[in-house]
């Protein structure tokens, strides 16, 4: 597992992608760790080699949406020096994710068993830029608004083989999924008061756009003791780096991620768990808007308390790559079938209403027999 780990950390280096992203209730409650979750239905999308893990058939359901902002309560203070640096750095951006997955094991017989699954995964991200040419000191300055919106939806097709022995289950997996991508570009000048929210009335309402359909591989390992005392795993998704049509002048496409997770279930009723990026991605803010590419890299850690009747997750994240972001807070309460989840970082708005500059919530849920 050691060499696997390198060998991901090495090919990953120079490699630039979407951040991971958050589908189903229990790894987001347990602040994004999924790629050792043995109990979670959405293995296959945190790691297909998962899928087998856990013997049974699960059903899971999530939907959810997060915003995250720079610099746009700069706006509320208006002066020289706010509006150059609202200039300078801004986007505000709305992310939608919602899922549909159902495992199913198939025995094997012997010291082997497998499982499928499917899916229906479907992100929408809608970003605000503002951008301007000319002099901000003599006040003679045209200010526009560049609107991205991005589509994905994913339709994996995942199987697992499992091989059992005294001293753990060796676990690989391999996602196939069609990928069909839209992407829509608005470029305006902005007037009026409520402009913010008509940019985004716009962007998530738009008809127009270029259409991709492409497909991705996904492949993912693990190693559980017996009675998941230990999991460990690691995956790569879109190895095989699927383009994406743009509107715009930028090329765009969804390079490799790589994740390494472990968790444990030692404790009796409670599973703990920790993800690790094996590699900076690139935050989705929008194309052909002159704005720096941020940076991503989260390392998550997170827990999850099974009682009869409900669950309760508790977790935190951080983007090692970029210090001046905060801690990411997370927690959900769940009753099987209906869960609620939802987090918010530690750093608030410069404006006087103090509000969190990213935050989001879930409602999902599931069973497995």
């Amino acid at each position: 597992m050691k060499k696997i780990l390198l060998t991901c950390m090495f090919f990953g280096a120079s490699i630039n992608a979407l951040e991971f992203g958050y589908m189903g209730n229990k790894a987001f409650g347990m602040g994004g760790s999924g790629v050792a979750l043995s109990s979670n239905p959405f293995s296959a999308y945190y790691n297909p080699a998962l899928l087998g893990v856990d013997t049974g058939l699960k059903v899971g359901y999530s939907f959810g949406a997060r915003y995250k902002e720079y610099n746009i309560s700069e706006l509320s203070n208006p002066n020289i020096n706010t509006v150059k640096n609202f200039l300078n750095d801004n986007s505000l951006n709305v992310t939608s994710e919602n899922g549909l997955a159902i495992q199913v094991p198939i025995p094997l017989g012997g010291i082997f068993s497998s499982a499928i699954g499917i899916g229906l995964f479907y992100t929408k991200i809608g970003t605000i830029n503002f951008i301007a040419n000319g002099n901000v000191n003599g006040n003679s300055i045209n200010t526009r608004i560049i609107m991205n919106s991005l589509d994905l939806a994913e339709i994996p097709l995942s199987y697992s083989l499992n091989i059992f022995s005294s001293f753990g289950s060796f676990n690989v997996g391999v996602s196939a999924k069609y990928i069909n991508a839209k992407h829509s570009l608005i470029n305006q000048s902005f007037s009026g008061n409520n402009f913010i929210q008509d940019a985004f009335d716009k962007v998530f309402d738009a008809k127009n756009g270029v259409n991709t359909n492409a497909f991705g591989v996904d492949v993912g390992l693990s190693y559980s003791l017996p009675f998941n005392a230990l999991v460990v795993g690691v995956v790569g998704k879109n190895l095989n780096t699927p383009n994406i049509n743009t509107m715009g002048s930028e090329k765009f496409r969804l390079d490799p991620q790589y994740r390494f997770g472990i968790s444990t279930g030692i404790i009796p009723l409670t599973t703990l768990a920790l993800d690790l990026d094996l590699k900076e991605n690139t935050e989705f803010r929008g194309l052909d808007n002159g704005m720096d590419k941020k940076k991503v890299q989260y390392i998550s850690f997170g827990g999850a308390v099974d009682l009869t009747f409900m669950d309760i997750k508790l977790g935190l994240a951080k983007n090692i790559a970029n210090g001046s972001e905060g801690v990411l807070i997370y927690g959900g309460l769940g009753f099987k079938v209906i869960d609620v989840s939802l987090f918010s970082n530690t750093n608030t708005t410069h404006s006087s209403r103090k509000i969190p500059t990213e935050f989001g919530i879930k409602i999902g849920g599931g069973f497995s027999f």
